[in-house]
């Protein structure tokens, strides 16, 4: 039997691996902690995995993203986890979208617990209100260079905007700071270790962890509830749209997203195409340094913001 190891551990047995084989997660970001959840949670046996990732596969992800190969560059994330997942386990309901997640679209995410995998800050507060709001449990992971975080967010204890205010500048991230392979590799074996218990009953960590696995530290923060958060006093500006940004760094790589929405996608290829050839190369519209996906996000290759804008400005603006 294919769950028979997890089903004789005395916190699972066969009760808990019912359990998982009914619930559903949801993993925003299928980078290098998401590719590592996702495939632990599927060989657990959870019934649905809903993946979500709007990027796409570069060389650079390789030293840390274990789902991926050197075949897989150029592809989209989303599409290939699902293909790689399903050939982990067959058994299983995997939907995948290769969309931004933003406050139009959040109900995708809807499932019975949903693991942050993501490399920004704004979607973590957007994720943070929509499960607050809607009673779902939720666990937040970061890592940067070799230290990385993990902390459940369940309704009615301290929620991610109790603890962690909206930066007004810009954090360092795996392309400015480095990472090492192990890193994330480690923070998802935590999260997706308490997704499972959580999903199975069991009693999960109610502390912050932070892990150094290159110094083999690891600390546990209790955490309190803020009364003065706006989350938990039902104010959700997030999930309002009042939030919304419209240009996006990508992590790890030199590239900008921008977010244009009611813009005709065949009118956009059908100009570009007039200035110099266009390509679909798996599952992207390529031209020159830019990349369109077919719901219409702009990937532009660039520096700095200013040079993104300038290279839309002139080619689809």
């Amino acid at each position: 039997m294919r769950y028979n190891r997890q089903l004789i551990y005395h916190k699972i047995l066969e009760k808990g691996q019912q359990k998982l084989l009914n619930s559903s997660v949801a993993i925003i970001g299928l980078g290098a902690i998401g590719t590592n959840s996702a495939q632990i949670l599927a060989r657990s046996g959870v019934g649905k995995l809903i993946i979500i990732d709007r990027d796409f596969i570069e060389l650079n992800n390789l030293q840390r993203q274990c789902l991926y190969n050197e075949y897989d560059i150029g592809r989209l994330k989303s599409k290939t986890a699902a293909e790689k997942l399903k050939k982990i386990n067959s058994s299983i309901k995997i939907e995948f979208y290769s969309d931004d997640l933003d406050f139009e679209n959040i109900g995708m995410i809807k499932s019975d617990i949903i693991l942050d995998c993501t490399d920004n800050m704004h979607t973590r507060f957007l994720i943070n209100e929509y499960a607050m709001k809607n009673k779902i449990p939720w666990i937040y992971s970061s890592v940067i260079k070799s230290e990385g975080m993990v902390f459940n967010i369940i309704p009615g204890r301290a929620c991610f905007s109790c603890i962690f205010n909206n930066p007004t500048e810009s954090l360092g991230t795996c392309d400015t700071e480095g990472i090492i392979g192990s890193a994330p590799s480690a923070i998802a074996s935590i999260q997706a270790t308490e997704a499972i218990k959580i999903i199975t009953e069991n009693k999960f960590e109610k502390k912050l962890i932070k892990y150094d696995i290159w110094n083999n530290n690891i600390t546990k923060i209790k955490v309190h509830k803020n009364k003065k958060c706006k989350t938990c006093n039902n104010n959700y500006e997030y999930l309002n749209g009042m939030k919304e940004k419209p240009l996006i760094k990508l992590c790890g790589n030199e590239a900008y997203q921008i977010i244009v929405k009611h813009q005709n996608l065949k009118n956009i290829i059908n100009k570009l195409k007039k200035i110099d050839s266009v390509e679909n190369i798996n599952d992207l519209i390529q031209f020159r340094n830019i990349s369109i996906t077919k719901n219409g996000r702009i990937i532009i290759k660039a520096k700095n913001e200013r040079e993104a804008k300038i290279v839309y400005d002139k080619y689809i603006g």
